[in-house]
Formats: structure tokens, C-alpha cells, sequence
């Protein structure tokens, strides 16, 4: 199969078209690639797609590049930049979203209210406890979890607790519940527990965040759990790292923010991990992942909606590069607690169109297209990742994104699997492998 890749420039006003082809037909000029009317494009004798927006065919401009790094058998590539049609780069700007402010999160609370359960995303077997009844289920209490925009605003005008004064972590919010009310009876067991107000009740079941959703554990309260340890002396280096970011802490304090240990739920069929149970403020929670859970809606539909490891990272990173005008992100695996990946965001929203060059990937891999996060990133195996990776931790506009270790790993696989969509030449830029994710 032919491998091409398509990508609409909207600030240039230009599609930008790569097809693979013999580099014999590229020296010769080949018409087997051409564009057809106006919103089509021939890439083979027997072969037409469909182009993403309406063209100007006429304005067209063509050339060819070579893969010298691929041996003289190695094919060629054809490139064809043609203007977008005015008609439609109007509707385009009318339409699209071009602000981050304005990209939809792929799930929010509004969209699962009133679900009928939550399923493991690999099994699809139910994750809430047997108590958990059809009518309870109807009435949980959804909401969204603060955007990092309301954390920035969080950040500039509330005064914090423990003296911090550089960010309000979600460990440290249970600093802001209402305190348990004190009885002043004397006629009162001065030995036992006052009963909480009606302040302190939790009035909310789940909170639907970018890359997560934090539940009330009762929910989950059968499925099985494990312990997880880990490495004592990564974490004391985490530590000192945070420590020396952030000195308004008293190193007491900092330390007692850090655990040695996790406790991982998991799917009572397959076994799979969905999330983490611990303790917030006073109150047990369950973390789960949003990549690993479906949100099963009642009937007559019954149709379950999930978001892709790929979407809940994206959605992650939007949030942070619109709330702080951060662009460079680590990414550490939960239990190794080590630096996996460093990404650098270069664009969003771009409209892609892809299909692999059939060297590199089967040829029953599907054709990608929608709307995509450009990056760059390097990973683990770079010679110079560990100095860079300290380097960028020790900046300030670098954000830490924390995810399952196997989720680690499989977002690494899903940027080489992407990366390997681009022409060659066009896979590496400043010492970093160019690839992109799905918003």
C-alpha cells in the first residue's frame, strides 16, 4: 500500500501533501500522483483519497525528495503544497476551534450523569461493588475536577496551607474542608469523637479530571488491591529535587508528602490495573485511570464511552500549556518514579491524515485521521537523556506527568508507531524524534 502523509496548515493557509512512490516515477515526473478536482487526491494507478478541506488545485506547487539514509533501493516522496480554497479556510476559522481554552475534554461529568456502571476498558466487566445498586448509580453525584486554569488562579490569590506559596497540591486539599464541629455540651463523653456537620459530608461521588477520576473507595470497595514499594532510593532523590523547586517547605513537612508505597486496584476479571486507592485529606479515595475504565450509559443505548491513553495525555498537556505556558513535559513511570520520556509541544490541533509506509508497519494497520498534538520528544534509551531530563526538571516551566509504568511504556510505543507515519526525512528535528498525539 502506498504510504502518505497530509497535513493542513491552517496558519499558512496550505495543505501539505507527502506521497511515497518509485523513485524512478519521481524523476520521470510520474502523473500517477495528482490531485483530482478539488477535494481529492490520486497516490496510485488504482487509488483515491479523500482530501481534508476543499483546494485550489491550480495554485499547486510539486517537487520530490529522496531517503538518503535508506539505501539506493529506498523509495522517494513526492510533495505537493496547495493553497486551502478561501470558502473554506472561512468556515474553517468560523469553525474550528483554534483557542485551548476552547477544546472539549474528551470525557466530562455532564456526559456520564446518570451512567449505569463503570467497566474495565480491557474486559469490560463491571468495576463498582455489588451494594452499589441500579438505583444508587442513578443518582451519583458527577462533577468535573478543577481545570488547571482554576489551579493557576489558586496559585495567584489563596493563601495556602503550610506556608506554600508555589503550588496547591491535591494531597494537601483536604487543608481547605470545613472543620468537624465541636460540641460545647458538659454533659457530653469528653473521650468520644464529635460527629462531622453537615459541612463536612462529601456531597460529590466522583470527580472527572483530564487523566483520571477520583470516586469515593465504597465504590470500589470488592475489587481486589495491591500493595506496591517503591524505590527507595529514586524517591529520596525525588525528594531532594522537589526540596531544592520548592524551599518554602520545611523539610518535615515535604518528606511526609512522599509515600514509599501505593496500593493499585485492579480488575476482579482480568486483572488489570485501573487505578489507585489511598487516602485524601480524611477521606479514602479511589484514583482511577481514565484510559482503563469505560462509562457504561442506561438503556436503550448501553453504549460505553471511553478516551484513548493518547487523549487523556493530550488532554493533560493542553491544560497545562493554556494554564501556564508550559511547553516541555516529563514523563515518569508511577512505580519506577524515573524520567521515561521528555516532550516538547510544537503544535495542536493540526489536522493529520497518515497511512504507514508498508516497510515499517503491516499492512492491515488502519489509516489515521483527525486532530493531533505536534511534539517532539526523547526517550529513555538517548545517550544524553539523564542529563537532559535533570536539566529540565530543575526548570521551572517544566511539567511532571505521572502515569501507570505500563502506560508509560505504551505511550512511548504509540510516538515511535506515529513518528514512523512521517517521511523520513521530516522524523527528526534538534536531536528529538518529531511524532504526535491524538487530541
Amino acid at each position: 500500500m502506498t504510504a502518505y502523509y497530509i497535513e493542513v496548515l491552517d496558519s499558512l493557509k496550505l495543505v501539505d501533501i507527502y506521497v511515497e512512490c518509485a523513485r524512478s516515477a519521481s524523476k520521470s515526473g510520474s502523473s500517477d500522483i495528482q490531485l483530482v478536482g478539488t477535494t481529492e487526491l490520486r497516490i496510485s494507478s488504482g487509488s483515491v483519497i479523500s482530501l481534508p478541506v476543499t483546494v485550489s488545485p491550480r495554485a499547486a506547487a510539486r517537487s520530490s525528495f529522496e531517503d538518503s539514509d535508506s539505501g539506493p533501493d529506498a523509495n522517494s516522496w513526492i510533495r505537493i503544497r496547495v493553497p486551502i480554497a478561501l470558502d473554506c479556510m472561512k468556515a474553517r476559522l468560523e469553525q474550528a476551534s483554534q483557542l485551548i481554552t476552547s477544546i472539549e475534554k474528551p470525557i466530562t461529568a455532564s456526559a456520564i450523569q446518570g451512567l449505569s456502571d463503570i467497566a474495565c476498558q480491557s474486559c469490560s466487566s463491571s468495576l463498582l461493588a455489588n451494594t452499589t445498586g441500579a438505583a444508587d448509580r442513578d443518582t451519583l453525584r458527577i462533577r468535573d475536577l478543577p481545570s488547571a486554569f482554576w489551579s493557576e488562579l489558586v496559585d495567584c490569590w489563596v493563601c495556602h496551607p503550610e506556608k506554600d506559596t508555589v503550588n496547591v497540591n491535591a494531597d494537601l486539599l483536604h487543608a481547605f474542608e470545613p472543620k468537624v464541629a465541636v460540641t460545647t455540651d458538659s454533659t457530653q463523653d469528653s473521650t468520644r469523637k464529635p460527629e462531622p456537620s453537615t459541612e463536612t459530608k462529601l456531597s460529590v461521588d466522583m470527580w472527572v479530571g483530564d487523566t483520571y477520576v477520583l470516586a469515593t473507595e465504597d465504590l470500589f470497595k470488592d475489587l481486589p488491591k495491591t500493595p506496591v514499594h517503591m524505590d527507595t532510593k529514586v524517591l529520596s532523590i525525588v525528594v531532594y529535587v522537589a526540596y531544592a523547586n520548592m524551599n518554602t517547605y520545611s523539610v518535615a513537612s515535604l518528606i511526609g508528602r512522599f509515600y514509599s508505597s501505593y496500593t493499585e486496584l485492579c480488575c476482579d476479571s482480568c486483572s488489570n490495573v485501573v487505578g489507585e486507592v489511598g487516602r485524601m485529606g480524611s477521606r479514602e479515595m479511589a484514583k482511577l485511570c481514565l484510559s482503563r475504565v469505560q462509562f457504561v450509559l442506561p438503556s436503550p443505548s448501553r453504549s460505553a464511552i471511553s478516551v484513548s491513553l493518547s487523549q487523556a495525555v493530550s488532554r493533560e498537556i493542553l491544560s497545562h500549556v493554556g494554564a501556564h505556558a508550559v511547553y516541555r513535559f516529563v514523563i515518569e513511570g508511577r512505580k519506577a518514579c524515573q524520567p521515561v520520556a521528555l516532550i516538547n509541544i510544537v503544535g495542536w490541533n493540526a489536522e493529520i491524515r497518515a497511512r504507514a509506509m508498508s516497510s515499517t508497519q503491516p499492512d492491515n494497520l488502519p489509516d489515521i485521521s483527525g486532530r493531533y498534538i505536534k511534539i517532539l520528544f526523547t526517550q529513555k534509551d538517548s545517550s544524553t537523556f539523564d542529563t537532559q531530563a535533570s536539566q529540565w526538571l530543575d526548570d521551572n516551566a517544566t511539567e511532571l506527568i505521572s502515569l501507570l509504568d505500563a502506560d508509560a511504556d505504551s505511550l512511548l510505543r504509540i510516538l515511535a508507531e506515529n513518528a514512523q507515519l512521517l517521511p523520513p526525512p521530516l522524523r527528526g528535528m534538534a536531536n528529538m524524534t518529531r511524532s504526535f498525539l491524538r487530541m
